[in-house]
């Protein structure tokens, strides 16, 4: 089973470098597509690299997309007879709007289209939550936060309305990422 990320960003930022790394730390194989430009250099020393989307690369029907408006929610069941599990490179706004459907989902008729709950997730803390089904928890099990501050000083925060997952009352954060904002 492999890791998919199928790359919406124009752009290869700190941030998103930072979430994309920790993806490859999470998923032993990992292939990131639609890659054009600058980034193919970077993202070859972390994982496979495509200029071509994931639907041409790949056989549509042993794929598993995750997307925050599929029906059904992601479960171990689901990897039997898939190859890889697609995730949206799409750095998050704070309020979705639905990109994951028009830009990835849509290109896949087919395809089993599932969810992994109904908060906006980092694209490292889908990888891991993927992961984790694909191990066998049941997504019900699996803890997330609703937000996260970060706090810079007494006088300073940073909210990110994303959810990252808790682990033995942890958050997993994005390496580097907390140095980032600060």
């Amino acid at each position: 089973m492999q890791l998919v990320i199928e790359n919406c960003e124009e752009q290869l930022s700190e941030w998103l470098w930072l979430e994309y790394k920790h993806c490859a730390d999470i998923w032993e194989s990992i292939t990131f597509t639609n890659v054009r430009g600058k980034m193919k250099q970077r993202l070859a020393a972390i994982g496979e690299v495509a200029e071509e989307s994931f639907e041409k690369l790949f056989e549509v029907e042993k794929l598993i997309i995750l997307d925050p408006l599929g029906k059904e929610e992601l479960k171990t069941s689901d990897f039997a007879g898939s190859d890889a599990v697609v995730v949206g490179g799409i750095l998050g706004c704070e309020i979705p709007k639905g990109r994951t459907s028009e830009l990835i989902t849509a290109k896949a008729e087919g395809t089993k289209v599932r969810n992994i709950g109904k908060r906006q997730l980092t694209i490292d803390s889908a990888a891991l939550v993927a992961k984790l089904i694909y191990l066998g928890a049941a997504l019900e099990d699996i803890e997330i936060t609703k937000q996260l501050e970060v706090v810079h000083s007494e006088n300073e925060r940073t909210v990110l309305p994303y959810g990252y997952v808790v682990i033995e009352n942890k958050a997993i954060i994005t390496p580097g990422l907390i140095d980032y904002l600060k």
